[in-house]
């Protein structure tokens, strides 16, 4: 079911979250190319991916795609109609310049196992944005990496889809989010799209 258009909507600035693993390149093909070039917040992806991945992977989507895509390679400035992607084997995190928010990529820590970390990224973001201002979204990949991180932000406000075992390849890291009874949609893939754009109308 999607979200309700009068108590749901959300207005202000933030962030959408990403996190996909196993599957993830023909998933995010199809959400984004679902939102218009106006989609009033920027979007920060973490696909598992190995470094020379995707920057390739950026590039395809950056064209096939309203938004405008990119690799997160260095301190890059957050903008409304960009889908930010971070660097393999590194971690994409969220910070706050004087000029406003920005997305980095850090070198991988220990203590997050998946690269780019899903959770690493939620995480980087709530100690910038208030939670209530977050949309994290988990697709389909194997393992974990996001559920803890959005069951904490979706603790404190946040907004969490999760993508359905339905279409999910591996239905690991949004089926770690739905167990833990912390997502507020569980949808199919093609309806995603449409879910965030009734969010951010």
């Amino acid at each position: 079911m999607g979200p309700d258009r009068t108590t749901d909507i959300m207005t202000g600035d933030g962030l959408v979250l990403i996190g996909v693993s196993t599957g993830g390149p023909p998933a995010l093909e199809m959400l984004l190319a679902g939102l218009p070039a106006s989609f009033p917040w920027p979007i920060l992806i973490a696909q598992h991916m190995p470094a020379g991945f995707t920057g390739p992977l950026a590039k395809r989507l950056d064209g096939l795609c309203a938004l405008s895509v990119r690799e997160v390679n260095q301190s890059t400035p957050l903008r409304s109609g960009h889908a930010y992607i971070g660097r393999g084997d590194a971690d994409i995190i969220v910070t706050r310049r004087a000029n406003g928010l920005v997305a980095m990529a850090a070198p991988a820590v220990e203590s997050y196992p998946w690269h780019p970390s899903a959770d690493r990224l939620v995480r980087t973001a709530m100690n910038h944005v208030p939670p209530s201002q977050l949309i994290g979204v988990l697709l389909t990949g194997m393992g974990s990496d996001g559920a803890a991180a959005m069951a904490e932000m979706h603790g404190l406000g946040g907004k969490t889809i999760a993508e359905a075992k339905e279409t999910a390849v591996v239905w690991g890291m949004p089926g770690e989010l739905v167990k833990a009874k912390c997502a507020d949609w569980i949808l199919p893939l093609p309806a995603i799209a449409d879910c965030l754009q009734r969010l951010l109308p």
